[in-house]
């Protein structure tokens, strides 16, 4: 028998990316259990692995100005000075962020000593195959923006 959703992350025996989904038999997408066998089913162990599994990836870029530095790393900015020049952060906090990523394996840092030191970020390959998503949420929210905007009014209207 399956075990009920919300589940422990101790029950699915997964850590962070480790596991992948379910996937379906004539398809490459994963696909959630209890939606599949209608609504009087619960989630299924491998439906929380695969929630664990997005959470964990949109944890990786959703801290502020995580999605900027990836995408101006993307674009080959790689002088920290230069990131900072386009961003309105203190270096500080840019230094965190670059930190938090390098931690992540999504960006190396590599010091050069020839006269004087100078550092230089790059996106990983790990980084750089992020950036396909990231894309993609830039798609559907360019798409879909607009009609968010406005399920949100009507909401505000009836219920504010």
């Amino acid at each position: 028998m399956e075990a009920a959703y919300p589940l422990r992350r101790e029950d699915t025996g997964t850590r962070g990316l480790a596991r992948s989904a379910p996937r379906r038999p004539h398809g490459d997408r994963p696909f959630l259990h209890a939606i599949s066998r209608g609504a009087d089913h619960y989630a299924s162990a491998a439906d929380r692995e695969m929630i664990e599994a997005t959470n964990a990836a949109l944890a990786l870029f959703g801290a502020k100005w995580k999605v900027d530095v990836l995408y101006l790393l993307a674009a080959g900015v790689r002088r920290r000075h230069v990131l900072h020049d386009h961003l309105l952060v203190s270096k500080r906090v840019l230094t965190d962020v670059l930190r938090t990523l390098e931690r992540d394996g999504l960006v190396h840092r590599r010091v050069f000593e020839d006269g004087p030191i100078r550092v230089e970020y790059t996106l990983t390959p790990l980084g750089r195959s992020l950036t396909a998503p990231l894309f993609a949420l830039y798609e559907w929210s360019a798409a879909h923006t607009a009609t968010v905007d406005t399920a949100r009014a009507d909401y505000d209207e009836r219920c504010c």
